[in-house]
């Protein structure tokens, strides 16, 4: 699985989203396989991201249990949250899931966008048949 950085799918999501009406019957024929490079970029991502939630939460258990019972001093339960969330393990942890957790939605957003790009191309493609003074049906 290929980990790309969010500047690498926003260079790719700019080349994929812009359309070139020169070149409309290509970009017509393009869409749909950008949508299945996009989609599997979400499959990878998602993935990922899955991943990266089952090892916050053993880590989680991990240091509940540290906090709870094997700590130096005594802490109440309702404070452990505390000492987990300020842990420095836990916090780089919970950083690389929310970086990841951003990805996704960028790459949700770009499918979205390549969704959305079919209805745009239908309405260029009645102007231009508009403008050429055919009839739209």
């Amino acid at each position: 699985m290929c980990r790309k950085s969010i500047d690498d799918y926003e260079k790719e999501a700019i080349n994929d989203l812009q359309i070139d009406i020169t070149k409309l019957k290509e970009y017509m024929l393009s869409l749909g396989l950008h949508r299945i490079k996009w989609g599997r970029y979400l499959y990878n991502e998602e993935t990922l991201l899955a991943q990266c939630e089952e090892k916050i939460n053993e880590l989680y258990k991990d240091k509940y249990n540290f906090y709870a019972y094997k700590y130096e001093e005594k802490i109440e339960k309702k404070s452990i949250d505390v000492y987990i969330k300020g842990d420095s393990e836990y916090k780089e942890k919970e950083k690389y899931y929310k970086m990841q957790k951003s990805k996704t939605k960028m790459v949700e957003q770009v499918l979205n966008a390549l969704d959305k790009q079919s209805f745009t191309v239908n309405t260029l493609l009645k102007h231009m048949i508009w403008e050429s003074g055919a009839t739209v049906q």
